[in-house]
Protein backbone atom coordinates (compact mmCIF):
# COMPACT_ATOMS: atom_id res chain seq x y z
CA UNK A 1 0.00 0.00 0.00
CA UNK A 2 3.13 2.34 0.61
CA UNK A 3 3.60 2.77 -2.68
CA UNK A 4 -0.12 3.46 -3.87
CA UNK A 5 0.13 6.09 -1.00
CA UNK A 6 3.56 7.40 -3.24
CA UNK A 7 1.66 7.52 -5.96
CA UNK A 8 -1.28 9.36 -4.34
CA UNK A 9 1.25 11.94 -2.76
CA UNK A 10 2.87 12.33 -6.42
CA UNK A 11 -0.57 13.32 -8.04
CA UNK A 12 -1.52 15.49 -5.20
CA UNK A 13 1.88 17.67 -5.45
CA UNK A 14 1.47 17.93 -9.70
CA UNK A 15 -2.56 19.01 -9.04
CA UNK A 16 -1.80 21.86 -6.03
CA UNK A 17 1.87 22.55 -7.48
CA UNK A 18 3.73 22.34 -4.23
CA UNK A 19 4.93 20.04 -1.67
CA UNK A 20 3.49 22.09 1.42
CA UNK A 21 0.17 21.98 -0.32
CA UNK A 22 -0.36 18.61 -1.16
CA UNK A 23 1.56 17.51 2.60
CA UNK A 24 -1.62 19.94 3.86
CA UNK A 25 -4.28 18.53 1.85
CA UNK A 26 -3.57 15.17 3.04
CA UNK A 27 -2.40 15.49 6.13
CA UNK A 28 1.22 14.87 5.72
CA UNK A 29 4.18 17.11 6.77
CA UNK A 30 6.16 18.82 4.11
CA UNK A 31 8.96 17.12 5.08
CA UNK A 32 7.03 13.42 4.70
CA UNK A 33 5.59 14.23 1.39
CA UNK A 34 8.87 15.15 0.26
CA UNK A 35 10.16 11.35 1.42
CA UNK A 36 7.57 9.78 -0.55
CA UNK A 37 8.46 11.68 -3.83
CA UNK A 38 11.84 10.69 -3.76
CA UNK A 39 10.27 6.92 -2.61
CA UNK A 40 8.89 6.84 -5.51
CA UNK A 41 11.54 8.61 -8.11
CA UNK A 42 13.76 6.21 -6.85
CA UNK A 43 11.52 3.19 -7.56
CA UNK A 44 10.98 4.24 -11.01
CA UNK A 45 14.63 5.31 -11.63
CA UNK A 46 13.71 8.68 -12.78
CA UNK A 47 13.13 12.44 -11.45
CA UNK A 48 9.71 13.53 -11.64
CA UNK A 49 10.26 16.81 -10.66
CA UNK A 50 12.15 19.97 -11.27
CA UNK A 51 12.73 21.50 -7.68
CA UNK A 52 13.94 25.00 -7.30
CA UNK A 53 13.30 26.93 -3.87
CA UNK A 54 10.77 28.09 -5.28
CA UNK A 55 9.19 25.73 -7.92
CA UNK A 56 8.45 22.88 -8.23
CA UNK A 57 7.86 21.44 -12.13
CA UNK A 58 6.98 18.00 -13.13
CA UNK A 59 9.66 16.70 -16.07
CA UNK A 60 9.00 15.43 -19.04
CA UNK A 61 8.90 11.75 -17.23
CA UNK A 62 6.65 13.27 -14.92
CA UNK A 63 3.59 14.27 -17.32
CA UNK A 64 3.98 11.09 -18.63
CA UNK A 65 3.89 9.34 -15.30
CA UNK A 66 0.99 11.63 -13.99
CA UNK A 67 -1.58 10.44 -16.89
CA UNK A 68 -1.06 6.92 -15.62
CA UNK A 69 -1.02 7.30 -12.19
CA UNK A 70 -4.25 9.46 -12.21
CA UNK A 71 -6.10 6.58 -14.24
CA UNK A 72 -4.76 4.24 -12.24
CA UNK A 73 -6.38 6.35 -8.90
CA UNK A 74 -9.46 6.76 -10.45
CA UNK A 75 -10.12 3.15 -11.71
CA UNK A 76 -9.51 2.00 -7.73
CA UNK A 77 -11.52 4.81 -6.49
CA UNK A 78 -14.73 3.55 -8.67
CA UNK A 79 -13.05 -0.23 -8.10
CA UNK A 80 -14.25 0.68 -4.21
CA UNK A 81 -17.25 2.20 -4.77
CA UNK A 82 -18.79 -0.28 -6.91
CA UNK A 83 -17.39 -3.04 -3.88
CA UNK A 84 -18.92 -0.77 -1.13
CA UNK A 85 -22.62 0.53 -2.97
Amino acid sequence: MAYLDNIAVFVRVVELGNLSSAGRDMRLSPAVASNRISELEKHLGVRLFNRTTRQLTPTEHGHVFYTGAKQVLEALSAAEAAVSA
